[in-house]
């Protein structure tokens, strides 16, 4: 029995996506972000009536916008290393492409929304709040940046998946960080749109 688990778990870890690098660096990034939510909401207790009020000043349509926009980028993505494994190039282009334009429009909600709060004068520099606001989301923000630049050359050398394992594993890379980019979203939309708001 013993010998049929290992050789079950030998399997799992032989098709685990990604590699330990990239697994390594998710669960480093995740920790700091936990930290940062955890000592957000530490903060927040202690001076709940400015945070309540000045949560009611973000707009939560454009936090669920980016956070459906950030699921369908992430299911293209998945399409595309479905498509790599099967080695069909143009699909995987095609999906990573609709992944890109998605990854855009994020970006562009994104930037409406940093307009909106700035010609409405608030700053990182308003309160505490909107400090973390901006922090949060804008290193997220340079999370999606990256990914996108990660994705744009894989889309780029989609051709390789026909002939190069080493492209697959790049793409199941490019995919993981993908979705904990995903992840990290699905977070900081509840903890800065939704706790706590009336």
């Amino acid at each position: 029995m013993s010998n049929h688990a290992n050789q079950i778990s030998s399997k799992v870890l032989l098709t685990q996506p990604g590699t330990d690098g990239l697994w390594t660096f998710v669960f480093i990034d995740m920790a700091i972000f936990l930290l940062i939510f955890f000592t957000f909401m530490a903060e927040r207790m202690g001076n709940l009536e400015l945070y309540s009020a000045s949560q009611l000043r973000l707009n939560e349509i454009f936090g669920l916008a980016n956070t459906l926009i950030l699921l369908t980028s992430s299911w293209m993505v998945v399409e595309a290393v479905h498509a790599a494994r099967a080695r069909k190039a143009k699909k995987v282009s095609a999906n990573l492409t609709l992944a890109l334009i998605l990854g855009c429009a994020f970006g562009v909600s994104k930037l409406i929304e940093y307009y909106s709060k700035f010609t409405n004068g608030i700053t990182p520099a308003t309160n505490p709040f909107f400090s973390y606001y901006f922090f949060m989301t804008f290193v997220h923000f340079l999370h999606v940046i990256a990914g996108m630049i990660f994705i744009f050359h894989y889309r780029n050398t989609a051709k390789s998946c026909t002939d190069s394992s080493r492209y697959l594993t790049g793409l199941e890379n490019v995919g993981l960080f993908w979705h904990y980019v995903d992840v990290l979203w699905i977070f900081i939309f509840p903890v800065l749109y939704l706790v706590g708001r009336q």
